[in-house]
């Protein structure tokens, strides 16, 4: 059975997934980048009044687990590995990958970095 949620709720899900892993993974020190300026806003509160909220609240209680977390807007352009990688998952079973990322999504993962190296 598929669940279908709202964008706010769906991308609220994925933070509390990588707040997650970040802790599992042992970092203090993290970025969240998201395309949703709402779930940005709701992040950097602490707080939102939509049906995600329970999420939120997960979010802000895991946050205060590291030294530094930092909730940051970003547009399409730069959030095309998520794109694709969200793309991907559809049509598969949940997996976590730590070490090699999925081919698909190399030539992104090469292109984002390239940018950085040039700001």
């Amino acid at each position: 059975m598929y669940l279908c949620f709202d964008s706010f709720t769906a991308e609220a899900i994925a933070v509390r997934f990588g707040l997650n892993l970040a802790n599992t993974a042992g970092c203090s020190k993290n970025e969240v980048n998201s395309d949703s300026m709402e779930v940005v806003n709701a992040l950097s509160q602490g707080y939102s009044s939509s049906v995600a909220s329970s999420i939120i609240d997960d979010c802000y209680f895991m946050s205060l687990g590291f030294s530094h977390v930092i909730y940051d807007h970003c547009n399409r352009e730069r959030n095309r590995v998520a794109h694709e990688l969200a793309r991907l998952a559809r049509f598969s079973s949940p997996s976590v990958w730590m070490d090699n990322a999925p081919d698909e999504v190399i030539p992104l993962l090469i292109n984002d970095a390239t940018l950085l190296m040039n700001e």
